[in-house]
């Protein structure tokens, strides 16, 4: 795929455009609540956004502690996966994390996808459990 256009989201139309993938990926292709995914930390979070040719396809949010980053809705619409959009905004979010001097990278991936992850440096933590009605694991990362 192309060099996509994937920057922090700077104004109301960009949020618009993730929230609305986040509820086309979330809530209605894998069921989860509407109140779990639109969860009331958004406002605590740093959020990402991914166009392809000016459409919205993508987006990413990040909640930062004192010495680790929690990466977090992590989406890419499905007629985009599987051409490497989800590796290009996950270095993209490598890339702001370094330049933030933020090294220790945590997540909950759901376990069907925890390969892509792998596959980006991220090693599980710990056994699986159910966040969201959906089987995920803790991964890591040290960037």
């Amino acid at each position: 795929m192309k060099a996509l256009d994937i920057h922090i989201i700077k104004t109301k139309k960009e949020q618009d455009h993730a929230f609305t993938i986040r509820q086309r990926v979330f809530v209605d292709e894998q069921h989860v609540s509407e109140d779990l995914e639109f969860d009331g930390l958004d406002d605590d979070a740093v959020h990402f956004i991914m166009y392809s040719h000016k459409k919205p396809i993508g987006c990413a949010r990040l909640r930062i502690y004192e010495d680790t980053v929690k990466l977090e809705r992590v989406a890419v619409l499905k007629e985009y996966r599987g051409n490497g959009c989800g590796t290009q905004i996950m270095e993209y979010l490598f890339t702001y994390c370094r330049q933030k001097n933020l090294h220790h990278l945590t997540l909950h991936s759901q376990t069907y996808v925890s390969g892509f992850y792998e596959k980006l440096g991220f090693i599980k933590k710990g056994n699986t459990f159910f966040e969201a009605g959906l089987e995920h694991i803790a991964m890591e990362r040290i960037i």
